[in-house]
């Protein structure tokens, strides 16, 4: 059973520069541009790998934690994320890594205390600093699980529906039919939706319906349909057919993502966006073994961490910190 949060903390207003202010669509700009060439950047890989090269690294990937938040176009203010993934590389092993973490999982939140992990995002809010409630998140997760974080992504229901679209749809195999009978609708109904099994291209509504769906499972099924889409979607920015593309993907991401990524994450990142979409990639979800069902004493339903097993897992995913 899920209950009200408290509202979250209210934290001091950040003061902000005349000059700063001056200097922050310049920044931004330049910032666009280069993003853009850092995606333009995928044609080359893309040719390499044709030629039977290997991409080597120009630098260590970071790892980052991609947050999809539950905000509606017509709702403000705090929020949970619906989803959570954290995308890295080992380098030990030389292989990409992605983990998908239960929201209901019971962790202890930097200066919050014990909660679900999803409700970092919503105490972690400010209403000036969009970058405040992905910060919290990576604070959380980065403390709880022993894994640096170097980088966060947030986006919302439609700018994921926007990606995929500017993507030109995703392709994905579903591997048995789905029919969800309880699928929330906008105005706080539920209607049924259906997904035949086998290959299929899915646009930006029927993707997010496909991430969200879990009545005719359970969260750890719709954990792997997420990273199922993430494939998909590496996979498509690999083609070339997407490559003309790429400038309205790039509008999509500056206009409703928050992120802390720079420009040079993004080249080495590249690497991993390449073994994701092949396939390569180490995939995780924690679920039996990593968590047990729990009731707190108010009455919630939450996921309590096997902190060992998850511990050992995380290592096997993302390699031993570096010293």
């Amino acid at each position: 059973m899920r209950q009200p949060l408290p509202r979250p903390p209210v934290r001091a207003r950040r003061r902000t520069s005349s000059r700063s202010a001056l200097w922050l669509p310049a920044v931004l700009a330049l910032g666009g541009l280069t993003s853009l060439l850092c995606l333009l950047a995928l044609l080359p890989v893309a040719w390499w790998e044709r030629q039977g090269g290997t991409l080597p690294l120009a630098a260590p990937p970071p790892t980052v934690l991609v947050l999809g938040i539950d905000r509606r176009p017509d709702e403000g203010g705090p929020t949970r994320s619906d989803s959570i993934l954290v995308l890295g590389f080992n380098r030990q092993t030389q292989q990409a890594a992605l983990l998908s973490v239960p929201r209901d999982l019971w962790v202890e939140i930097p200066g919050v205390g014990p909660q679900r992990i999803n409700t970092a995002t919503f105490f972690g809010y400010e209403a000036d600093d969009p970058t405040a409630a992905p910060r919290l998140a990576a604070r959380t997760v980065a403390a709880s699980f022993g894994l640096p974080v170097d980088r966060y992504l947030l986006l919302d229901f439609q700018t994921f529906v926007r990606l995929v679209d500017a993507l030109g749809g995703v392709e994905v195999d579903v591997p048995k039919p789905i029919t969800d009978t309880q699928y929330p609708t906008p105005d706080y109904g539920v209607t049924t939706v259906h997904f035949d099994a086998g290959p299929q291209v899915l646009d930006g509504e029927r993707a997010l319906i496909y991430v969200r769906t879990r009545h005719a499972d359970d969260d750890f099924g719709r954990a792997r349909r997420q990273q199922q889409v993430v494939q998909a979607m590496a996979r498509r920015l690999l083609q070339p057919a997407t490559w003309p593309r790429l400038p309205a993907v790039y509008q999509v991401l500056r206009d409703g993502v928050v992120t802390d990524l720079q420009p040079a994450d993004l080249f080495a990142l590249l690497p991993v966006v390449r073994a994701v979409g092949r396939g390569e990639a180490v995939q995780a979800t924690l679920g039996e073994g990593f968590t047990t069902p729990w009731i707190t004493p108010s009455g919630a339903w939450v996921l309590l961490p096997n902190w060992p097993a998850i511990r050992s897992e995380v290592r096997r995913l993302f390699g031993s910190p570096a010293p």
